[in-house]
């Protein structure tokens, strides 16, 4: 009888090394896309679910696929709420985006919520996919999953940003990932990307997350924004979506034919 191992979490290898990571947003639900993305080179893929129809079982396919073909699930749940978190964790995602987390408690609900006992109180299934179905002794799989799996937190609003240092300091949280749309509606200035104050605040959102030894995200919609926010220290860059991916092809598809 083989013994079914747990796949390498390529994101948090690459954070812990100091290294950058890139990734993209996958709202479709089709896990061709996500082989695709791994196999090009990506180290992460965000499967969203709050902003898609996307549910547990979806999400189960696109993390199979992407075990496949090498590229960290990240898994976006609907909201900040243990039930949410634990189907996300239980179908086998190695991280968690935790949208609106705005104070140090809803942070600690979030690491209570993604780990076992003495670090939280995940609910316990030894049978569940992410335990490899029980073929893997229980023990093993606790401290494995506790060790592996990843908490990011969204900072997107300005509540958010005047507790980033008590978030920061909560103990679990892997990393803060910065939202720019909703960031930039709580700060009355919705979709103005370019805005001085708005680049101000991200800037000074990443330089707190480094003055705490604490790994940044952030959203780009396009590669030469990750390029900048690279330079000015974030370390995993979310590089547009599938959707946005596909239209921009089909756009320039249209034009070229004239």
């Amino acid at each position: 009888m083989s013994r079914p191992n747990f796949p390498v979490n390529r994101l948090k290898t690459k954070l812990a090394a100091g290294q950058p990571a890139a990734g993209s947003f996958l709202f479709t639900g089709e896990p061709a896309l996500v082989e695709i993305m791994g196999y090009a080179g990506l180290d992460f893929v965000i499967i969203d679910t709050e902003h898609t129809p996307n549910d547990s079982l979806q999400v189960q396919h696109l993390v199979r696929a992407a075990e496949l073909a090498g590229i960290t699930p990240v898994v976006r749940v609907l909201a900040n709420y243990p039930a949410y978190i634990l189907r996300a964790l239980d179908v086998g995602a190695q991280a968690l985006l935790i949208p609106q987390v705005n104070s140090a408690a809803e942070a600690e609900s979030a690491v209570r919520a993604a780990k076992y006992g003495p670090q939280g109180e995940r609910g316990m299934a030894g049978i569940v996919r992410a335990a490899r179905y029980g073929f893997v002794p229980l023990g093993e799989y606790i401290q494995a999953a506790n060790d592996n799996t990843m908490v990011i937190v969204q900072v997107e609003s300005m509540a958010a940003v005047r507790n980033l240092d008590a978030i920061l300091a909560v103990d679990g949280v892997d990393a803060v990932f910065i939202g720019p749309a909703d960031l930039s509606q709580s700060m009355g200035l919705a979709g103005q990307f370019e805005n001085s104050e708005f680049r101000r605040t991200i800037h000074g959102i990443i330089d707190r997350a480094k003055a705490a030894d604490v790994r940044v995200g952030i959203f780009c919609a396009k590669a030469a924004d990750a390029r900048y926010w690279r330079e000015a220290g974030a370390d995993m860059l979310a590089v547009g979506a599938d959707t946005m991916l596909f239209a921009a092809a089909v756009r320039d598809l249209v034009k070229d034919l004239g």
